[in-house]
């Protein structure tokens, strides 16, 4: 470009542009809410907003006046709003105006004007409590029961053993969470007597703040009963979610236990730890000790059971006590596994038993299985003195297995 014409540009720009420009400029417009002393910006506004801020930045001719009065805000169906503080920016000729105003109650459009002309517009934009309720989300409801020093999500427990309860979820929604003040987020708790204990659930200012939010309660009054109960979320009237749990009687829960599998825990002299199914030769073998697999038949169980293994020795007065330990138990498998034994030890011991509270829950068996004799019509001898275990069951599926599809000798 010839410079000139870059001159007479410059000029143009500077000195005629500006004749036009005889009164305030718009440069942008904001809203925010306040509620519970916090202040949101560029949100919908809650029903239960508390007020309402339009801020305006303009630009402001230096010849021109600098009077708050010559601002207005009109908002439809509602006064023309005249602003609360007019601010300069000291980095250049803009000013900043403020206007507060009562929460519309419904979407509505913003105008500023100047001395009856109108400068700029925008929407406020509002959320109803329906709106609100309907799009707020739980995540992950999770009820945990105490039991001893540990917190163990579950829908059964023993009642005896409960020391306390703990809800926790996390809390979602498209916009602040500050609406939840006026609702009430709480979780009932209730009895299958009837009997209802309320726990109000109480966010953080920071948390109100922001879109989501983990919200942990801890009941001070917790199911000390046999019985059924039932812990639901509620904001407002609206039930959100429900958790049912169980309490349930100590003889209840070690009737429900049961070994679904067993192992051998197997060392040789200087090697690691393996598992084997079944017990090996015990020539190079150092240590030999149990694993049991206890679960509970009760869906979503959680409880803390006593549990001990002897070795039954032929001929003892009181079989050899191995190890007790306090175990908790679920509807899944739960390793137990006391330790090792020297194998030289083992030479007159026939089974390792599982027992809780004096009764066996499982065995497992040191000798190697048997051999059927068949009788002449078909029959074949019992076997008493063998312990049955789940290892034998798993020995003789495959044996007959294997004979049904002729794959040589079982």
């Amino acid at each position: 470009m010839w410079p000139w014409i870059k001159r007479w540009r410059d000029w143009a720009m500077t000195d005629l542009w500006s004749m036009h420009r005889i009164g305030p400029q718009p440069q942008a417009l904001h809203y925010s809410y306040e509620k519970a002393g916090l202040t949101l910006h560029d949100q919908p506004i809650p029903w239960n907003a508390e007020a309402v801020l339009v801020e305006a930045l303009v630009r402001l001719p230096v010849s021109s006046a600098r009077r708050k009065a010559d601002f207005l805000l009109r908002v439809a169906r509602q006064d023309p709003i005249l602003p609360e503080s007019m601010r300069r920016d000291e980095r250049d000729d803009r000013h900043r105006l403020f206007f507060r105003l009562s929460p519309p109650g419904q979407s509505v459009t913003a105008e500023l004007l100047y001395q009856d002309r109108l400068l700029g517009q925008l929407t406020l934009p509002t959320l109803s409590r329906d709106d609100f309720i309907n799009r707020l989300q739980l995540h992950l409801p999770t009820l945990c029961v105490r039991l001893g020093d540990q917190s163990v999500a579950c829908q059964t427990f023993v009642a005896s053993q409960c020391r306390g309860l703990l809800l926790s979820t996390v809390v979602s929604s498209p916009t602040s969470l500050v609406p939840l003040l006026d609702l009430g987020l709480r979780v009932e708790l209730r009895s299958e007597r009837g009997a209802v204990h309320t726990v109000p659930a109480t966010l953080s200012s920071s948390q109100l703040a922001g879109r989501q939010a983990l919200i942990t309660l801890v009941p001070r009054r917790f199911p000390r009963r046999i019985g059924t109960w039932l812990a639901t979320w509620i904001l407002g009237d609206r039930p959100l979610f429900t958790h049912q749990i169980r309490a349930i009687s100590q003889s209840h829960f070690r009737r429900s236990l049961r070994v679904s599998d067993t192992r051998f825990i197997v060392q040789r002299d200087k090697q690691n730890l393996h598992l084997a199914r079944h017990l090996p030769p015990l020539e190079g073998v150092a240590r030999v000790g149990p694993c049991f697999l206890v679960s509970s038949k009760e869906p979503g169980m959680a409880g803390l059971c006593s549990l001990h293994v002897r070795t039954q020795v032929p001929g003892s007065v009181q079989p050899p006590l191995l190890v007790e330990e306090d175990v908790l138990i679920t509807d899944g498998p739960t390793m137990f596994a006391p330790g090792t034994v020297d194998a030289c030890d083992l030479g007159q011991a026939t089974a390792f038993d599982l027992r809780a509270k004096g009764r066996t829950l499982g065995t497992l068996s040191l000798s190697p299985a048997p051999v059927a004799n068949f009788t002449a019509e078909g029959g074949f001898k019992s076997i008493s003195d063998f312990p049955w275990s789940a290892a034998a069951e798993d020995e003789l599926t495959d044996r007959l297995t294997r004979l049904l599809e002729g794959r040589g000798s079982v």
